[in-house]
This record gives C-alpha cells, sequence and structure tokens, in this order.
C-alpha cells in the first residue's frame, strides 16, 4: 500500500513517485497480458485447475494494478496539491483503498466553482457508484485471496464463513476481471479529466466521456466466460496455435 505519509513530499518526488507508478504500471499491464496468456492456454487445454489458480493470480494483479493506477493519478503534475495529496494518502492510511478513492473525489470535485444545482451532488453520485462496483467489492475480494482463503471464504473477524464472498470467489473468472480493469480505466479517465480541467475541459467532456465508459461497461459486461472460449477456439483454427491476444468483445477504447 501508498497510504504512509510520515514524511513531507514537495513538488520535486511527486513527480518522481508519479514517473515511478508510470514504469510499474507498464509491469503490471505486461504481467497482466502474461497471466491472460497462460489462463487462454488453460482454457483451450480444458485445465480447469489451472486456469480457476491462475484467476486468482490475476484477482492479485488487478489490485496491485488498481491501487498503482490510483497512486499515479493522484501524483500527476498539474493536478492535486500537495496538501491534497497528504489528505487523499492519510484518508487511505486510516481506511481503505476505498477511502482514499473517495476523498480524492471529494477534494477534485471542491475544484468546480461555476456550476450550481445538482451537477456536483450528480457527478459524486456517479463516481461513487463507479467506485463501489470497480474499486470497493474487488478489494474485498482481494483480502480474501491474499490472505489465503481461495476457496471459502470467512467473515472480517475469522469466526465464521462468509457465503456472499465465497460465492463471488467461485465466480471469478477471466472475463469478470477484464470488466473490473475497464471499469477502473474508466473511473481514473473520468476523475483526471476533473482535476485537470474542472471549469472547462471537464465540464464539457464529462457527459460524453460517462456515456462512453457506460456504453463500453455494459457492452463487456454482457459477455461471459463460455463467449470467450468460443472466441479462443475460433482464433487457435485460424492461427493453428494458443499465443492469443485479445478476443473481448468490440469496443471503442475510453
Amino acid at each position: 500500500m501508498f497510504f504512509t505519509c510520515t514524511e513531507d513530499m514537495d513538488r520535486k518526488k511527486q513527480v518522481e513517485v508519479f514517473q515511478a507508478q508510470t514504469q510499474n504500471l507498464r509491469v503490471l499491464e505486461r504481467g497482466w497480458k502474461h497471466i491472460k496468456r497462460g489462463i487462454h492456454r488453460d482454457l483451450l487445454a480444458n485445465n480447469e485447475a489451472s486456469a480457476e489458480l491462475q484467476t486468482k493470480i490475476l484477482a492479485l494483479t488487478y489490485c496491485a494494478w488498481s491501487e498503482t493506477a490510483f497512486s499515479k493519478l493522484i501524483h500527476t503534475p498539474h493536478c492535486f496539491e500537495l496538501d491534497e495529496i497528504r489528505q487523499i494518502k492519510a484518508a487511505g492510511e486510516r481506511g481503505s483503498i476505498v477511502t482514499a478513492w473517495e476523498k480524492c473525489v471529494a477534494l477534485a470535485l471542491r475544484k468546480i466553482h461555476s456550476r450550481n444545482g445538482n451537477y456536483v451532488p450528480n457527478v459524486r453520485q456517479e463516481l461513487s457508484r463507479l467506485i463501489k462496483i470497480y474499486i470497493e467489492t474487488p478489494s474485498q475480494l482481494r483480502n480474501k485471496v491474499a490472505h489465503g482463503q481461495w476457496q471459502v471464504a470467512l467473515n472480517s473477524k475469522n469466526t465464521d464463513r462468509n457465503p456472499d464472498l465465497t460465492a463471488s470467489l467461485a465466480n471469478l473468472d477471466l472475463v469478470k476481471l477484464d470488466l473490473l480493469k475497464e471499469g477502473c480505466e474508466g473511473l481514473c479517465l473520468i476523475v483526471q479529466a476533473l482535476v485537470e480541467s474542472p471549469e472547462k475541459a471537464f465540464q464539457r467532456d464529462y457527459w460524453p466521456l460517462l456515456c462512453e465508459v457506460r456504453e463500453q461497461l455494459a457492452t463487456a459486461s454482457k459477455f461471459t466466460l463460455a463467449q470467450k472460449l468460443q472466441l479462443l477456439k475460433k482464433k487457435r483454427s485460424r492461427t493453428g496455435g494458443i499465443t492469443l491476444g485479445s478476443t473481448s468483445p468490440a469496443r471503442t477504447a475510453v
């Protein structure tokens, strides 16, 4: 976790952290693609045990990726003030990645001064919804996987089973993780647009960007693991190999 804020940070260190997290994201992206290729091979070989194992590893990779993407976002030059970055980190240190995201959005929305009425509350509500779906829920699963609860999840005090999270673990697959990653990418894009130009570009681009993200996620949410496997088989029959690239449903890049 990146929330410890025991020492002050100046602008030079902020840029260094931003650059470091940019490099880390590149490595995580490569790791994501590598693990997915392994899952593709397992699916085509009908190796369910290995596919399930690698899916759990992909889930951990997603959570690492999402935390790194968030760290890069808040350290982006010319976005947040240094004190705002400290506040975001402090919120995460006291709570979780979810509370850090909530503080990030709250501080970002303060930068909008020219709109009255329900505009800011509506934006906050929409961003809170995205945080709950694409940050909070997967972070709960990550905690279970990280603590060795790969098949049966326990409650927070480890005194009983958690049937809801156990069911979520059982239903976790490559397609669902791809959707989570795309949702987090969309959330990052929206918040970055907000903090970079809250009075101009964001107010012009927010609604089209949100609609684009919604449309992309709606399309991806209808895609199933069975459909994924069928696409993998078709591609293998054409290429004669099983080292495959993207077989997600066609959609516009955000």
